[in-house]
């Protein structure tokens, strides 16, 4: 007979206000997209800077999607099991960061650490280049141990009513996050801070992540409670790494049909932004040391960070759009399978009927992921007619808007979906099966079955109790035994990451046959050449990334087809 899944404790979140809980919530992804933002800006030229040909550097950048497509699902599994005293996610999330932390910073004195070891010259540059994608590599499986978490956390600890607020909020933090990141690394850091944290710009932007990861993850991780898993669905207190693999495969391979229409979006869209996330730095750098600065100008002593500094400029752009898109952008959006209004203050009788027009054409979820791919594939089809660096900026600064919904749009379906999953079907009608219990509703007299099991009044806490309403009592010996919101977050998540990271891998295919095709040897240096010959000056030859670009957004167009798809499936 089946087993159903027993906890015990609820979820909490600390916070006075429904928006300091959101952000608490979501807080730890402002630190790590401050890290995923430096490592798209600064590795791929601090890897052409080593002596990596531009084919090469794209096949580095496999160790993302390879990492997602192992670790994402597989520490979704393994964390939807965890029976840890301290919650399912926060365990990784931490140990975690403090990987990535340990990592970034091997990235950034990789030559100090080899020239240890290491003293024939020709041995030293292999060696380096060698260590400096290995560590690439591990900050990319570390990283996606947190960022599986993270996404996951917000699942569990959420109801239905408020996936997509929760799923908008993290959209602002993975916004703030990469514009602290993209103005920190436009300016020149180094003149800043000396030589404290590091002589070099990238020096120093690897240790900024590393505090900045932790520390944010630590915030989150204090903030937020969890339910303790007592025993798995299903489970005989056997599993191992035969069930969690065999899970793993069974639910990717028989994915409920509105789960795969999702995932199916999801893939199309992202072998457009897979080039776009970790080349448009280099892109704009280049294209501005390429058609505006004269061959004959003095080149910069740290060509890598005034490309890094160039770069980012333009980002701080981009994030600007995308933090504005993701603020205002679910105002104007329906909230999907919306049952319960939410209470709004009458607004004045003048501006009544403009707004009720206004709430009246406002387009569902759907069509606004629908129109974002349209928007990306109209900007980044026009990347190859660039040359200035002010065009660059500008069709940078214009995906600002598809990626807010982007990075919005597929976890509220997927949130929605998952908590249905893990409901009765004669519940989801209903209320969600999810009651939300504040210390304010249990003073003022509110449901008297958690009064009593209830001892914390704090007014800064908000509990919520998943609970089943047809049942007499959801708990037994302190123990729940009904299906939780979020209980199957981790896995479910990690295959919707399965589908943004198979995308990578045909991008970066895409981008090693692009790069071998049109610029098969601009990084051959000798002994004598000069730092910046790393980059292709040629005007008269075209520009490999531009062309990565306009092949996304034809890719885009196909995403639009799938997205309208998703309508027609139940």
């Amino acid at each position: 007979m089946p087993q159903a899944a027993r906890w015990v404790g609820t979820p909490s979140i600390k916070g006075r206000r429904e928006w300091v809980r959101m952000v608490l919530l979501t807080f730890s992804l402002l630190g790590l997209q401050f890290t995923w933002g430096i490592e798209m800006t600064y590795c791929t030229p601090y890897l052409l800077q080593l002596g990596l040909t531009k084919s090469k550097t794209s096949l580095v950048w496999i160790a993302g999607p390879l990492s997602g497509l192992i670790i994402q699902p597989l520490i979704g599994v393994i964390a939807d099991r965890s029976r840890s005293k301290w919650g399912r996610r926060r365990p990784f999330m931490i140990v975690g960061s403090f990987v990535v932390a340990t990592c970034l910073l091997v990235l950034g004195w990789t030559t100090e650490i080899v020239n240890m070891f290491v003293k024939d010259a020709e041995k030293t540059k292999n060696v380096t280049i060698a260590l400096a994608v290995l560590s690439i590599y591990a900050v990319d499986f570390a990283i996606n141990v947190v960022q599986a978490c993270c996404r996951s956390l917000i699942v569990d600890t959420l109801p239905i009513p408020l996936q997509q607020t929760g799923s908008a909020w993290a959209t602002r933090m993975t916004a703030v996050g990469q514009l602290i990141g993209y103005v920190i690394g436009s300016i020149d850091t180094v003149s800043i801070f000396g030589a404290i944290i590091g002589d070099t710009q990238f020096k120093q932007m690897t240790v900024i992540a590393a505090m900045s990861l932790v520390g944010s993850v630590l915030v989150t991780s204090y903030a937020v409670k969890e339910r303790v898993l007592v025993t798995a669905r299903d489970s005989d207190d056997k599993a191992g790494t035969l069930q969690v693999i065999s899970q793993l495969i069974k639910t990717t391979m028989d994915l409920p049909p509105r789960i795969q229409a999702i995932c199916w979006a999801q893939f199309w869209a992202w072998i457009g932004w897979f080039p776009f996330l970790f080349y448009s730095t280099t892109w704009v750098g280049e294209t501005y040391f390429r058609y505006e600065v004269p061959k004959d100008a003095t080149q910069p002593a740290d060509m890598l960070g005034e490309v890094g500094r160039v770069g980012s400029l333009s980002l701080v752009v981009f994030s600007s759009m995308t933090f504005i898109g993701s603020v205002l952008l679910p105002f104007c959006v329906q909230p999907p399978d919306s049952k319960r209004p939410r209470f709004t203050p009458r607004p004045p009788p003048g501006l009544a009927s403009l707004l009720k027009t206004v709430m009246g054409i406002r387009p569902d979820l759907q069509t606004t992921w629908l129109i974002s791919h349209v928007m990306f594939a109209a900007t980044m089809i026009f990347a190859p007619f660039a040359r200035s660096r002010a065009v660059a900026t500008f069709l940078v600064a214009l995906c600002g808007i598809p990626w807010a919904v982007t990075c919005w749009a597929p976890f509220t379906f997927m949130g929605i979906e998952i908590n249905k999953l893990t409901m009765n079907p004669s519940q989801s009608s209903r209320s969600s099966g999810v009651t939300m219990i504040t210390s304010s509703s249990l003073i003022s007299g509110g449901p008297s079955a958690y009064s009593d099991r209830t001892n914390d009044t704090e007014m800064d806490v908000l509990r919520l109790n998943h609970h089943d309403p047809d049942s007499d009592s959801d708990v037994e010996d302190g123990v729940s035994n009904t299906p939780s919101t979020g209980e199957l977050a981790g896995i479910y998540l990690g295959v919707l990451n399965v589908y943004t990271t198979l995308p990578q891998f045909l991008g970066t295919f895409i981008s090693w046959m692009v790069f071998s095709v049109f610029e098969p040897g601009s990084t051959k240096r000798d002994g004598t050449a000069q730092d910046s010959q790393w980059m292709n000056l040629d005007k008269s030859t075209p520009n490999a990334i531009s062309i990565c670009l306009f092949i996304g957004a034809l890719s885009a167009i196909v995403a639009v087809e799938a997205t309208r798809r998703m309508r027609y499936t139940i």
